[in-house]
């Protein structure tokens, strides 16, 4: 064997080597990523849910929310208005993270937003707010809604990972 074969040997094992290398991290940096994309996803539930608290807290907001899950019919007009953007604000901020938890598969958030619709819906003013609505949703989030809809609070089982819906 040459001198020059066998060199062609050798640099074709360093360039095999160099490609298992390669492989490896790559895989190293697509679970780096898939980590930090369902941190975000959690990050963004948490960052909707208090960027709904704090406009809930503003003005008289919380009064009308109260009432308008309490006591539908005894909301004047501007209530019934400000109840529905609120809503709105509420419930698309919640869908897009929804839709965002199913695409990463991350049941822990997929789990706090059946709490969030669940202890939304206990009483009749979300379930009436909702139903003229669920149209201008995805209908994944939809199906998900109505499944949680009216549901006890507590009631949400354990956590099971494979539970998570399709998108």
């Amino acid at each position: 064997m040459s001198l020059v074969e066998i060199l062609g040997y050798l640099g074709s094992f360093i360039s095999s080597l160099a490609v298992v290398v390669s492989l490896i991290y790559v895989a190293q940096e697509m679970k780096r990523s898939n980590r930090l994309a369902r941190l975000s996803a959690i990050d963004a539930l948490r960052d909707a849910t208090n960027r709904f608290r704090e406009v809930l807290l503003e003005g008289d907001n919380l009064a009308v929310w109260l009432k308008g899950m309490r006591e539908p019919d005894a909301m004047t007009e501007e209530e019934r208005y400000r109840w529905d953007e609120l809503g709105l604000y509420l419930w698309d901020s919640t869908q897009a993270t929804y839709l965002r938890a199913i695409e990463l598969e991350e049941p822990f958030t997929v789990r706090r937003i059946g709490y969030s619709v669940r202890y939304a819906s206990t009483g009749p003013g979300f379930a009436r707010w909702w139903e003229p609505r669920r149209g201008r949703f995805h209908p994944d989030f939809v199906a998900f809604v109505d499944t949680h809809l009216g549901q006890p609070i507590d009631d949400l089982g354990p956590l099971d990972k494979r539970k998570i819906p399709r998108v």
